[in-house]
């Protein structure tokens, strides 16, 4: 039986089992509570108050009693603005409107109920709480209002950039990066961050996001990147969006916008043309986007459908119109429905379906069109989910999905006429696409998530005012990466430096056309397993605590591999059977506390910690040894030539290889972890507004990598080298003579390659990040709202020369995290370096249904040092930092967008809005990355924040 289908088998029998469970079944839960306590007009607690609970977003309503203290809770509200009403015999009947719950929140609303006279109700509309007084989270929530109220990137990556804690790696001006991720970090924190879509994991690897939803077919996206509860299992940021449901009245919205050449401008000058840049600008952008929500049956069965397509075509810095354009089309297609069978329950259904063509992939000014892989990729996520209300008090979740895409990458030109060469002191690539596609070239990768999450909420109130909300919960996950080369680039990459001959990588590629016969393309998994318990125990109206537990079980596995390489005077056929590589057992504590010295709601003092253990997904496919393989050597003959022969005429020493026939895993590697503080204020000030002042320190742990453990402590024979320092806007500036460590003779050509901790030496791969915030936050009627935080981060870490990308055309801040030997103990490879970054986002209406909308980014550029590259006689090509990387840093990048709209209300609730959209309206032009390996490409630029750019968008709604 294939894999694939004893997983899907596997996760129908699991949702079988799992409903017929009684009440203590649990889930993944991104749902928002109300809570509160009821007294009478002397301030005696009142118990029996029927509350109940209505808004738009919810299908029917729900109804709490209060407890023997007076208190009541919702435990899972989809978010919203709701509606409560308190009723008790004898007593007026209170009203309770206008309340704003986000997604993810804890909001506190106390009722005083008077006795009954000639009045027998009130309604209060009164300020909205702001402040979660209960949980330790920190950071932001979206509502639709924000998400389509500014100019952003109308993507995932638009949310993030406009998140208090994070800063981004990319900037997008127009839709210029809408094809590509940007990277980010969370308080630090470059990876391990988590992502959910309407209760689907589609996280991919170990932070990405995997999935290009469509930006407006979601409700609400909760960004929290510290402070998590046990339902978070690692230390990066939760991203966590809901989508659209529909409801008891039909709701459209179409969107239209629109970017054609002649709408941007120019922001190059002299100096930037003299560093290789050229325009970045977008030719053309256009997306379209319609959807339908409403009711099947009010109040038991609505629905929500959308369809979502965009076109972008644009310049890249250094490659002219003549040559080649960046290219992206996706189309994309979101349902959900929702049923209501009982008054207990809730069943919800969701199916979201992309697909990415991308036909020059990797293009940029050191990578020409003939280089590039093309990308034509569909994706898709679904899921099913029960919710039941069992009592008063008890409350249950159950999720079944799936996430997955395919991702196939096609060389541009025939490798047998086109060579593959990359040139390692210049970083430009010729030939077919051979480097973009990794260590072995082009490739394909699969990947699979089935999926099962549940969780139990059960609510306690002690015999005084407090009370207990206690959690349990469980996830199941089988993360299966199917990632493989194929061989359509060829066997060989030929390595120049400098345009003269230096190194030949070899690989034991089988022919194209016989994958997946005489030989496969490696699977990789990680079975995880999850539980967790939390008791977040309200002691008085002042003092919550939070404290839970989280156990995480890991099994990283390959099945079975068979290779067949073309180069079989390096490689021999083999096959491998299936292997489980270890497993770990890991439990991570968190515990929080919250104090609300008023006890109005209106301050929250928090203080947190918090472990969280890393993801490892599929982290150890290098250890497969059904997977790719490969061989360096140095080189003294032409490129391009393919008889073995010749090849075995011109091939040197053995200086790296790679792959799991000469890697192994050094049974004693540790689960990375990281140890989180957290302390907090937060003061709703005036209005529905707050400002916030935090700290927050991540302590990264026993990071491991990959690394030749025969010259780990070996590199101890000076070697005195010349080196040229050069620059693209310079030609040859000078010479400087450094003193590098090289590995005895004795050690020339030892490779054992391990995949262990980070050795002592470098503190086990000991990371910390220090971040200091300060946020505030305004809503205004009718959805309006200003947001703003600054954050200020210092990060002490490993830095590897090794972890630049050079070739990125979307990432600024490209130097990565990693552990490497460094034969320049000059210069370490722990580097302390800092960053900063302020966001404002706000929307105003004024008179005449004008609206002003605004996104402002002000962020700091990245440190860095030149990297140096050296042939030394027995370890061969070696790369180590110039200077510290805090002696450098790059431009500052300032972006100010600015939105200009005016509405149209027609009859029946129409409604049809013109937008005016500027970005980057001061048309600054920093440079956000740039080549740093020195060398005759030295300071070339790779990516710029691109020009000026106006955009006209049309909205109908009703």
């Amino acid at each position: 039986m294939p894999d694939r289908t004893r997983a899907r088998i596997l996760t129908a029998a699991l949702l079988a089992a799992l409903l017929t469970l009684p009440a203590t079944s649990f889930a993944q839960n991104v749902s928002s509570h109300l809570t509160g306590t009821v007294k009478d007009g002397q301030g005696a607690v009142l118990p029996g108050v029927t509350v109940t609970a209505t808004s738009p977003a919810l299908i029917g309503s729900q109804v709490a009693v209060t407890q023997s203290n007076g208190s009541y809770l919702f435990p899972s509200l989809p978010s919203g603005t709701y509606t409560l009403k308190f009723e008790l015999s004898g007593f007026q009947t209170l009203t309770r409107s206008g309340i704003n719950l986000p997604l993810g929140q804890t909001l506190t609303v106390n009722g005083q109920l008077q006795l009954a006279s000639l009045k027998e109700s009130v309604t209060v509309t009164a300020e909205s709480p702001v402040v979660d007084t209960q949980s330790t989270s920190l950071g932001n929530t979206l509502n639709t209002a924000k998400l389509i109220g500014v100019p952003t990137s109308t993507d995932l990556w638009g949310a993030l950039a406009q998140t208090a804690g994070v800063r981004m790696q990319g900037f997008d001006v127009g839709g210029s990066h809408k094809y590509q991720q940007d990277g980010y970090d969370a308080f630090g924190e470059t990876s391990q961050n988590r992502v959910i879509t309407e209760g689907v994991d589609t996280t991919e690897g170990t932070g990405g996001a995997g999935f290009y939803q469509d930006y407006y077919s979601q409700n609400e996206v909760a960004v929290s990147a510290a402070g998590q509860d046990v339902s978070m299992n690692t230390p990066g940021a939760a991203v966590i969006s809901t989508i659209k449901s529909g409801g008891n009245t039909f709701k459209s919205l179409l969107n239209q916008t629109y970017e054609p050449s002649s709408f941007v401008g120019n922001n190059i000058d002299p100096s930037i043309t003299a560093r290789g840049g050229s325009s970045s600008a977008n030719l053309l952008f256009w997306e379209s986007h319609a959807d339908l929500g409403g009711p099947i049956k009010k109040d038991k069965a609505w629905f929500f459908a959308a369809y979502n397509h965009f076109h972008i075509d644009q310049l890249l810095p250094g490659v002219p119109k003549s040559v080649a354009t960046n290219l992206g089309v996706f189309n994309n297609f979101t349902t959900k429905e929702t049923w209501k069978p009982s008054s207990k329950d809730t069943i919800i259904g969701y199916y979201q379906y992309g697909k990415k063509g991308e036909p020059t992939r990797g293009l940029s000014a050191l990578r020409p069109p003939e280089s590039t892989l093309a990308e034509y990729a569909p994706s898709w996520m679904y899921n099913g989910k029960w919710e039941r209300v069992w009592t008063n008090r008890l409350f249950t979740e159950l999720n079944i999905g799936e996430f997955g895409y395919h991702f196939p990458e096609v060389p541009s030109v025939d490798y047998k006429t086109n060579p593959p060469i990359h040139d390692l002191g210049t970083g430009r690539d010729s030939g077919a696409g051979f480097a973009q596609g990794g260590t072995g070239g082009p490739f394909e990768l699969n990947r699979a998530k089935p999926q099962a999450f549940g969780d139990a909420t059960y609510y306690l109130p002690t015999k005084k005012s407090g009370s207990h909300d206690l959690k349990v919960g469980f996830e199941w996950i089988r993360d299966e990466s199917q990632f493989g080369n194929i061989g359509t680039a060829g066997p060989i990459l030929w390595l120049q430096n400098n345009g003269q001959p230096a190194e030949i990588r070899l690989t034991d590629l089988g022919t194209s056309s016989s994958l997946g016969s005489s030989w496969l393309a490696p699977v990789n998994e990680d079975h995880r397993i999850a539980i967790y318990a939390q008791d977040r125990w309200t002691a008085n109206a002042h003092v919550t605590v939070t404290a839970g537990v989280r156990y995480d079980h890991q099994s990283p596995y390959y099945r079975q591999g068979k290779r067949d390489p073309i180069l079989t005077d390096f490689f021999s056929a083999y096959s491998v059977p299936a292997r489980t590589l270890f497993t770990r057992n890991n439990v991570a504590p968190r515990i929080g506390v919250a104090i609300d010295p008023g006890g109005d709601g209106k301050t929250a003092i928090k203080a947190f910690f918090g472990r969280y253990y890393f993801n490892y997904a599929d982290s150890f496919s290098g250890i497969n040894p059904g997977g790719t393989n490969t061989k360096t050597y140095t080189y003294t003959g032409q490129a391009g030539i393919t008889d073995q022969n010749y090849i075995l005429s011109h091939i040197g020493t053995l200086v790296a290889s790679t792959g799991g026939v000469s890697t192994v895993l050094d049974t004693s590697l540790k689960t990375p972890y990281t140890d989180e503080i957290d302390f907090s204020v937060q003061r709703q000030v005036w209005g529905e507004s707050s400002i916030r002042v935090a700290y927050v320190r991540k302590m990264n742990r026993d990071q491991f990598a990959t690394y030749n453990q025969s010259w780990l402590g070996q590199f101890t024979n000076p070697v005195i080298v010349p080196v040229t320092i050069q620059s693209i806007n310079g030609g040859v500036t000078g010479s400087q003579t450094f003193t590098v460590n090289d590995v005895p003779s004795s050690l020339k050509g030892v490779i054992h390659n391990v995949i262990s901790t980070m050795p002592a030496s470098v503190n086990n791969g000991a990371y910390n990040f220090d971040t200091i915030e300060v946020a505030f936050n305004k809503r205004f009627k009718q959805g309006l709202f200003l947001d703003t935080s600054y954050d200020w981060t210092r990060s002490d870490s490993l830095k590897g020369p090794g972890n630049y990308s050079a070739s990125s055309t979307t990432q600024g801040d490209a130097i990565g995290n990693g552990f490497f030997i460094n034969p320049y103990p000059t210069v370490s490879n722990r580097q302390v370096t800092t960053g900063w970054v302020y966001h404002l986002s706000a929307h105003y209406e004024l008179p005449y249904a004008i609206g002003v909308g605004a996104n402002f980014l002000v962020q700091s550029g990245w440190n860095y040092s030149p990297i140096i590259r050296v042939s030394l006689p027995n370890s061969g090509t070696q790369s180590f930092w110039m200077t510290d990387l805090q002696n450098n840093r790059s431009d500052t990048v300032p972006m100010l967008n600015l939105r200009l709209d005016k509405a149209f209300n027609i009859p029946s609730d129409h409604r049809f809005t013109v937008m005016l959209d500027l970005y980057n309206l001061t048309n600054a032009a920093p440079i956000t990355n740039f080549q740093i390996l020195n060398g005759k490409t030295y300071n070339q630029v790779i990516n710029m924040l691109n020009p000026r750019t106006m955009e006209l968008g049309l909205r109908f709604e009703f």
